[in-house]
């Protein structure tokens, strides 16, 4: 790895600046514009706070190792700047110490790499490197977001005795399932795949996008001080009518055993047992017609997968490319603990054979394989200053080429249907030009920043800082409240906001235009243009408009917060009742309960505030959830079997499904 590592660079902003004139000034002014416009965006709404900021302190003494440094970075931070200064302290290290480089790989290792997995030349010599490198940014950068998530989901403090209770790993898969379900919301979508940290920090992805996020989730789950994952994941494909292969669900194996447990990121549940009950494995429903038949509701609403479609199953394996390098798990065993603890590599042998034995357990033997697209899901999503190989050719709109996979699922996140006509109609007022591209920046970046950047509210849900996440989500809220407040009260907004931009293109026209003796004052005029006083019509008319479709999130995300705390807190109950110890205390179980009526209170409000929005689909499930754990179970049943037209046709069932439980559980 260079010593030139980039800073993390917007790719949004990339490609705002390559798409707009190309080269020379104009190039060079769009970025400046595009960098002062966010830094415009966040003086604007915070005043003169300054931006979080999760670099890695730099006062350690000049006589720690490039590995103490490392750990020390990363004890502290764990952000991609952070994670890439961590490797390149190592590296340095490297270079003046040969002999720290971890062991290479063993000829038998690379043929088994070959064999099942099929890396080529570039693939192969990634995982090959001896030195860190920028593709192993992001995976560290990946793993820790996932431990973090783990952390969060685990139950401490519950004891017998003088022993502490753990949770069984079934259990905890299926807890891991549930949040995994909760914090990716289902979107039906072909196309782009995305990793699956940039999936969770989104919030929303595909069926597989959701099953791969569990996936990762799993390599975290149990005794951080375990080498392997307590837990071996895999995809489960189906055929279709026509024999083409689809995604079913998502299998999991628990240690040595030989059961493949089911759990469906389409419905959203894991897959029942006899009589609705656990969690059933792959050769039951291969065996036995009756476990998948529980999940027909009604004429209108059945389970999509036969018994014989599960027959004939395939189980893919997905291994991160980074984590098949041996310096991943050098870095693991050796540089980072005690004082940094996290998974970052696997035994690809040892886990397909794990893997494989419980697949062939069935009426059927399962066969396994490791398709080499998921291996390099990152890798192809990044382009080559960020370690990966997408070198798709960045070009005008309309151009029938791609754009970058990075730049494509970046631009996803900005809901372009919501600027406003002024500005997204306005032949006038081309995107490629440099006011064009300022101006469409100051509307994607809050949609872009508060997703896909460290320390910001999603970030901190995501690793259960609720109390953190919470207070930044109320403030933001209030923020975009008082632009909606302004709007409401602006006089002439559009002929005024009309007056701004003819102002603007004549000063940045002239700009262009000026020669080195005009260049100061067409520099000044430009910048008189974004005064706060001359350019606030733009900035209601603009944050008024990300207001539309921020706040509806933010009252989600909120309900989120919410939600995971009172799942939290029941689990330690739920573990508690289970062992078999001392009965919960009374102010837990008011503090649980005080939990799930604060959830339940959000998820109402957000049907109140926003009744048409598609994600009241999965804000129901989730009042559902909570009206059930605080004994409304008729309440609960009513509001899972209201399905709205956003939902699909599994989720649908889902729904219904949960609600049929429910109602027989009381009937007994």
């Amino acid at each position: 790895m260079r010593d030139d590592y980039p800073s993390e660079v917007n790719p949004l902003a990339r490609y705002y600046t390559d798409l707009s004139m190309g080269k020379g000034t104009v190039a060079a002014a769009v970025l400046i514009a595009i960098v002062l416009a966010i830094v415009g965006l966040i003086w604007f709404l915070t005043g003169s706070s300054s931006p979080t900021s999760n670099r890695a302190n730099n006062s350690a003494q000049a006589n720690d190792s490039g590995e103490e440094l490392a750990r020390q970075t990363l004890a502290r931070h764990t952000d991609l700047n952070s994670c890439r200064t961590a490797l390149q302290q190592i590296n340095s290290e490297m270079t003046e110490k040969p002999s720290l480089r971890s062991p290479a790989l063993t000829e038998n290792q690379k043929t088994w790499l070959r064999e099942h997995i099929n890396l080529d030349k570039g693939e192969l010599s990634e995982v090959e490197s001896g030195s860190y490198t920028r593709l192993d940014g992001a995976h560290l950068e990946r793993c820790f977001l996932m431990r973090d998530a783990a952390r969060v989901l685990e139950v401490k403090g519950v004891r017998r005795g003088d022993e502490e209770v753990r949770e069984k790993p079934l259990d905890q898969a299926v807890r891991a399932f549930a949040w995994v379900m909760r914090q990716v919301r289902l979107r039906e979508r072909g196309g782009l795949e995305v990793p699956p940290d940039f999936a969770l920090r989104r919030g929303w992805g595909s069926p597989t996008e959701r099953a791969m996020v569990f996936l990762a989730l799993l390599e975290q789950l149990g005794d951080p001080k375990s080498t392997q994952p307590e837990m071996a994941g895999c995809l489960l494909q189906v055929p279709d009518q026509s024999g083409r292969m689809h995604l079913w669900a998502c299998g999991v194996v628990v240690g040595d055993g030989k059961n493949v447990y089911l759990f469906d990121p389409r419905l959203g549940l894991p897959l029942s047992g006899p009589k609705g009950e656990g969690v059933t494995t792959l050769a039951a429903v291969q065996k036995d017609s009756a476990i998948l038949a529980q999940l027909k509701v009604s004429a209108k609403h059945s389970y999509d997968v036969t018994p014989e479609q599960a027959r004939a199953a395939q189980a893919q394996l997905v291994y991160p490319l980074s984590s098949l390098s041996p310096r991943m798990r050098y870095l693991q065993d050796q540089v980072l603990p005690p004082a940094v603890r996290v998974r970052l590599a696997v035994d690809p042998v040892k886990e397909f054979e794990r893997v494989a034995s419980a697949c062939a357990n069935g009426a059927e033997k399962t066969p396994v394989r490791i398709p080499k697209e998921r291996v390099a899901v990152m890798r192809q999503f990044l382009p080559p200053e960020e370690g990966g190989v997408d070198t798709g050719t960045i070009v005008r709109e309309g151009d029938p080429r791609k754009l970058p996979r990075k730049v494509r699922a970046t631009i996803e996140l900005i809901p372009r249907t919501y600027l406003p006509p002024q500005i997204r109609d306005n032949p006038n007022f081309p995107r490629d030009s440099v006011l064009g591209e300022r101006v469409q920046q100051l509307f994607a970046s809050p949609f872009i920043r508060t997703t896909l950047d460290a320390g910001q509210s999603r970030d901190l849900l995501l690793r259960g800082r609720y109390t953190a996440a919470e207070p930044e989500l109320v403030s933001e809220r209030e923020r975009w409240r008082e632009q909606q407040k302004a709007r409401a009260a602006a006089v002439d907004l559009e002929k005024k906001v009309d007056e701004w931009m003819d102002q603007a293109t004549h000063a940045y026209a002239a700009l262009l235009r000026a020669g080195p003796a005009e260049r100061e004052a067409a520099e000044r005029n430009t910048k008189q243009v974004w005064d706060s006083r001359t350019a606030a019509p733009i900035y209601v008319l603009l944050f008024s408009a990300v207001a539309l479709v921020r706040n509806p999130d933010i009252s989600y995300q909120l309900g989120l917060c919410s939600q995971e705390q009172a799942e939290q807190l029941q689990a330690r109950l739920d573990l508690q009742t289970q062992s078999g110890g001392a009965a919960p205390r009374k102010a837990d179980v008011e503090k649980s309960r005080q939990a799930w009526q604060d959830a339940l209170s959000a998820w109402k409000r957000y049907e109140e505030d926003y009744p048409r929005h598609p994600d009241v689909a999965d804000c129901r499930r989730l009042r559902g959830r909570a009206e059930s754990m605080l004994g409304d179970w008729q309440a609960a049943v009513a509001t899972w079997k209201k399905p709205t037209d956003s939902m699909t046709d599994l989720e649908k069932l889902a729904t219904l499904y949960l609600a049929q439980q429910l109602e027989k559980q009381h009937a007994k």
